[in-house]
């Protein structure tokens, strides 16, 4: 094996589960300026999912031709489909609880995603993705703003705001795990477009009355194409090649970007206070960040020397 070209091939993939989260974060900040201007929920998940569906289908008209059976094409649906009720669930418990709450649940995805591949590979994993974990989950605590709810005493809780978290939290960490199992060899391009495909399908019920309003639909077209761009494309397509040569678990660890990435966005964006433990825990997660790749990074360094 060459193990020069595998250590470069995983090292792409670790930055492009960086690029997934970062785009993500991003994506949020521009989907909350669009809902300002008065556009429903639905309406700008469908918009949105018009959008990621021509890009991709015009990507995929130049990509090499995959080599998929019936099967596969509804198992990329549906995993396309659990994507979009992960991001339709988060959207409807953000309006039920407040964006710290909604997102320090919703970010419990990175350990159920390490759950899950412990349980499908039936191997414990390592004590430093353990570690990189427990530093998420802390850091998300601090990032999310919900450690300052807490001694502010603004914190409240919404028990059908919090199902909508977890919802999303377990169906995002579903997509992120059965992203690497499910056709892995094909080009992403084809695999991405079935699943925003699948994703458009999952919209229609939700937000298909927006084609009856023409107007509207023609006002949403700009953001939707951002947003396409943000939260389906650049970021499904990230996952997908991160997900062919990295554990689900490695991934939903550098995806945990998107936190740092929205915190960033909203200071950018909103002028958002930022304070001193929303800044501890972004630290947290980039150094849980670092310790992923640094770790993965010193393997293949070693695998490269060989024996002494």
């Amino acid at each position: 094996m060459d193990t020069k070209n595998n250590g470069t091939g995983k090292l792409l993939s670790g930055a492009m589960g960086l690029a997934a989260g970062i785009s993500f974060g991003f994506g949020g900040a521009v989907s909350s300026l669009i809902g300002a201007q008065g556009f429903t929920v639905m309406h700008i998940v469908m918009a949105q999912f018009i959008c990621a569906v021509v890009i991709m289908g015009v990507l995929t008209i130049f990509s090499k031709r995959p080599k998929f059976s019936a099967k596969t094409i509804a198992k990329l649906a549906v995993l396309g489909a659990v994507s979009t009720i992960s991001s339709i669930t988060y959207y409807l418990a953000i309006n039920l609880l407040s964006v710290g709450s909604a997102v320090a649940i919703q970010f419990q995805y990175v350990w159920m995603t390490v759950v899950i591949q412990a349980i499908a590979e039936r191997k414990a994993p390592s004590k430093l993705v353990i570690a990189a974990v427990f530093m998420v989950i802390v850091g998300t605590l601090f990032a999310s703003g919900l450690a300052d709810e807490f001694l502010s005493g603004a914190f409240t809780a919404n028990a059908l705001g919090l199902v909508f978290a977890l919802i999303c939290a377990v169906f995002y960490a579903l997509f992120i795990f059965f992203n690497g199992r499910i056709a892995p060899d094909e080009p992403a391009a084809p695999r991405t477009f079935v699943m925003v495909s699948g994703g458009f399908i999952v919209a229609l019920f939700v937000g298909g009355d927006l084609f009856l309003n023409p107007s509207e639909l023609v006002a949403l077209l700009p953001g939707g194409l951002v947003l396409g761009l943000m939260m389906s494309v650049i970021p499904v397509l990230c996952i997908v090649g991160a997900s062919s040569r990295l554990p689900g678990g490695i991934v939903a660890i550098l995806t945990s970007t998107e936190l740092p990435a929205a915190v960033l966005a909203g200071a950018l964006i909103f002028g958002d206070a930022v304070t001193p433990l929303v800044v501890i825990g972004v630290v947290l997660i980039l150094v849980s960040v670092a310790l992923v790749e640094g770790g993965d990074a010193l393997k293949l360094k070693q695998l490269n020397k060989g024996p002494a």
